[in-house]
């Protein structure tokens, strides 16, 4: 694309943009990526100076603050380009949106301030495996605890943590503590058969002081107490909670499909069928059905994806109450989203042939790393429907994450 043409995009159309051109290049690491189970760093350098490493974070903080809809578009391109670097892209982005509320002034100062043009990369679980953290003057101090699953934790500068402190009433709630990466302790155990350069590695924290203004509760981020006065009228920061952290982990289960099909596409056009006069599966009836059945599925997803992502938008700049019913509803879309690009890629691996087996197949990691995201349990697509069942007929949800 020519400078002149650049010049007239917007900066969403712009991050766009960015993000389809480095396809190639990512598609061409996809193998590397999958035998280092890690993402080049000229490529996480490249995403850097792209700015898509910044799509949702504040202008005041050297971000673009853009919008889901921009958010899910440029996840989508990165992840038709490599899986794992679309996680990786849809998790960092995602940390942004959500640090904007659950954390005061002071803190926002200390994680961005000193780095804004460096594009700070956050980390993060809410559920440690375990966990020893008292209350002490102007803080908490973290004994020893351990989280898993911190996608993105080798490319980290801060780490946000879910820790379970007493009430105050003789009860527990939720914590949001962030710590510096000198803190934290990554872990080499993301010994995993898909999204394996996505850094989900666990931490481990010990003898670590946190101070009070880098601690959230759960229960007052939700309701936006610690959010600034700079944001608090920002229809993007106003985005409902659930729906849009749940997004994070569907954002790049499209991108992963579509890129799954443009490699499954390219035998398409060049090999036979074993065992049959097909020289080209492009000349088999049976391909025909089953690329276009692929191709309308994979559009029926982008349509959902789409439509969740207009009610979010709707919400955050008319500023109407947002219902749990409705939060379920958007989330079951996800979910059959996720569902129907899992039944493309059933009729993709039908279609593959043997060679399917070898290692050095692209498509084959494609498929390892589409079935990894597909069965992360925010986005089961058996456990989001029944949820937006029960609802359908007056019951209560079945899951805390409503």
């Amino acid at each position: 694309m020519g400078e002149s043409v650049v010049s007239t995009l917007s900066v969403s159309e712009m991050l766009v943009e960015n993000a389809r051109q480095l396809i190639p290049k990512l598609r061409e690491a996809t193998l590397e990526i999958d035998k280092n189970s890690q993402i080049p760093d000229e490529i996480i350098q490249e995403m850097r100076e792209k700015g898509l490493l910044k799509v949702l974070r504040p202008k005041i903080f050297g971000g673009h603050e853009t919008s889901m809809q921009n958010y899910f578009d440029v996840v989508t391109e990165i992840s038709r380009g490599n899986p794992s670097a679309g996680w990786f892209t849809a998790l960092s982005n995602i940390r942004d949106y959500m640090i904007s509320y659950v954390y005061g002034e002071k803190a926002l100062a200390e994680i961005f301030g000193p780095n804004r043009d460096n594009d700070v990369i956050l980390a993060g679980n809410f559920k440690p495996i375990r966990i020893d953290i008292e209350k002490v003057d102007g803080g908490y101090f973290i004994k020893d605890a351990q989280w898993p699953f911190v996608s993105g934790a080798p490319y980290a500068d801060w780490f946000y943590c879910g820790a379970p402190v007493d009430d105050g009433n003789g009860g527990i709630e939720m914590a949001i503590l962030i710590v510096p990466r000198e803190d934290v302790t990554v872990l080499d155990d993301w010994d995993v058969v898909g999204l394996k350069g996505s850094g989900s590695n666990s931490i481990v924290i010990k003898e670590v002081f946190v101070p009070d203004h880098r601690i959230s509760l759960d229960r007052l981020a939700q309701q936006r107490h610690y959010m600034i006065d700079e944001l608090k009228d920002n229809p993007l920061y106003r985005t409902p909670f659930v729906p849009s952290l749940t997004l994070s982990i569907a954002a790049p289960v499209l991108g992963t499909a579509l890129g799954g099909f443009d490699v499954h596409m390219e035998r398409v056009n060049k090999a036979g069928i074993g065992n049959t006069f097909y020289n080209k599966m492009s000349d088999a009836p049976l391909t025909h059905l089953q690329i276009a059945e692929i191709d309308l599925k994979l559009e029926c997803a982008k349509s959902l994806f789409e439509n969740a992502i207009k009610i979010l938008d709707d919400y955050s700049t008319s500023g109407k109450e947002f219902t749990q019913k409705v939060s379920i509803r958007i989330k079951a879309q996800y979910g059959y989203a996720n569902q129907l690009c899992k039944e493309a890629y059933d009729l993709m691996l039908a279609g593959s042939g043997s060679v399917f087996a070898y290692n050095s197949n692209v498509f084959q990691a494609f498929y390892r790393d589409f079935i990894t995201m597909h069965l992360h349990a925010f986005i089961t697509p058996s456990s989001l429907l029944e949820t937006h069942g029960r609802l359908m007929v007056n019951l209560e949800p079945n899951t805390y994450f409503a």
